[in-house]
């Protein structure tokens, strides 16, 4: 989720945006949220321990959708001398709702 889609579930108690950030950023340094980002996206937030995944975002709705599996060990792709030691992945194309809205 995005913090502006949290604030909007908020929206009639009052609580503000930057108590949001607040909180969710907070929510991060305890070890309680990821923090996901995408380019040219702001920030989104998901549940910490969560087995390794990766993401869908679709071009349409702009929605993002976890995806399972892997590519696996990526190391043979790291120019030489360099270290990996994590990597993320977002597969971009049209999710299954907008896909049936074109059709």
């Amino acid at each position: 989720m995005a913090a502006d889609e949290v604030r909007q579930l908020l929206r009639d108690t009052g609580v503000g945006q930057a108590t949001v950030y607040r909180v969710l950023n907070a929510a991060v340094d305890e070890g309680l949220l990821n923090k996901v980002d995408l380019p040219n996206e702001p920030s989104r937030f998901e549940p910490s321990g969560l087995p390794h995944h990766h993401h869908f975002q679709c071009d349409s709705c702009g929605k993002v959708f976890d995806i399972t599996g892997c590519p696996g060990d990526l190391s043979g792709m790291v120019p030489a001398g360099f270290e990996l030691r994590s990597h993320d992945i977002t597969l971009r194309g049209v999710c299954d709702a907008c896909g049936k809205l074109a059709s």
